[in-house]
């Protein structure tokens, strides 16, 4: 059998077989990369792209805005642009809040409207509750609201920061001071001070990341924040396809090895 093997024919039907083995490894190898999505903090992007928020949420819709897209070779952050009325008597506090750089403290969130709805921003972290507090009693005064009292609209604020979703709410004591960044909540009190202007909210937040009308106030900085760090996932229809061209490639080897053996066995019978 092994004189046969080495014939110039099954020589060059091995090389054949191998040669359709290798490119079904290579594509098996192609897939095992794409199968394992490592955990990434996405603290660091290549460009920044500046999106209309009508163009990436609409007012009462979940939320399914990607911060972090790939475009060609470059990791690109979207920050969202919006045109909006601010009721800064209404605003509150966020506790639980950490910087980039690792300092825990408090964001002001002010209720915002424009044409489509309602949405709550994120204004500014303060570091300290009492400085925090200290930052709301200035934030409420009437220079920072550009809803009127008597609800006409009207000098609409262009802002740009970051859409952020919703967290899951927690027990609070304080109406003014709440222990995380949930939607329903700020709507329910929202609503119960001004249940005439009732209408649909953005269920993402709008997190001011620059300078901004409340960047005079003292101790209020802009917001520094990352992207959500994502756990390893396993794309297991990749994995599916890693494991089906490697059976393919022992196929291939498999098929010469059987012909081989059945050329062998026929010329004996003969």
């Amino acid at each position: 059998m092994l004189k046969l093997a080495l014939s110039i024919k099954w020589l060059g039907a091995l090389l054949l077989c191998l040669l359709l083995a290798g490119i079904f490894a290579a594509l098996a190898q192609w897939q095992v990369t794409r199968s394992v999505i490592p955990n990434s903090d996405n603290e660091s992007w290549d460009k920044v792209q500046v999106l209309a928020l009508e163009e990436i949420a609409q007012a009462g819709e979940p939320f399914t805005f990607m911060e972090i897209s790939k475009q060609v070779k470059d990791k690109v952050l979207s920050e969202v642009q919006a045109e909006i009325y601010l009721s800064s008597s209404q605003a509150v506090l966020v506790g639980n809040r950490i910087q980039l750089d690792g300092r825990q403290g408090y964001w002001v969130v002010v209720p915002a409207s424009n044409p489509t709805g309602k949405i709550f921003v994120a204004v500014g972290f303060v570091e300290g509750e009492d400085n925090a507090r200290d930052v709301l009693e200035k934030i409420n005064l009437p220079i920072f609201t550009t809803a009127g009292s008597s609800g006409a609209l009207s000098g609409a604020e262009p802002l740009t920061g970051r859409y952020i979703p919703s967290e899951a709410p927690q027990e609070y004591s304080d109406p003014k001071l709440f222990e995380s960044l949930s939607v329903p909540q700020l709507i329910n009190i929202w609503f119960a001070q001004d249940e005439s202007k009732e209408s649909d909210v953005y269920t993402g937040v709008l997190a001011l990341t620059h300078e901004s009308q409340f960047s005079s106030i003292p101790k209020l900085e802009p917001i520094t924040i990352g992207v959500a760090r994502s756990d390893t996932q396993v794309n297991w229809l990749s994995a599916f396809y890693a494991i089906e061209w490697t059976v393919f490639a022992l196929f291939a080897l498999f098929i010469w090895w059987r012909l081989l053996s059945d050329a062998y066995i026929k010329q004996h019978v003969k």
